[in-house]
């Protein structure tokens, strides 16, 4: 079960990588690369595999 903490993390997280998805699919090679970053970071903050945080990344 996660903490408050945690869930809360993992909202923004979501929201965050989410708009920055969406961005990347549609734009270029920097957009993307900001996106791989900030996948990594979030999924270090969150102690998961960045794949596998990929993989609940809503898209539009």
């Amino acid at each position: 079960m996660m903490s408050d903490r945690d869930l809360d993390l993992m909202k923004a997280a979501l929201a965050e990588l989410s708009r920055l998805k969406d961005a990347a699919e549609h734009s270029r090679h920097i957009l993307g690369r900001l996106y791989n970053t900030a996948l990594e970071e979030w999924a270090g903050r969150l102690g998961l595999d960045p794949i596998q945080l990929n993989q609940f990344v809503p898209t539009r």
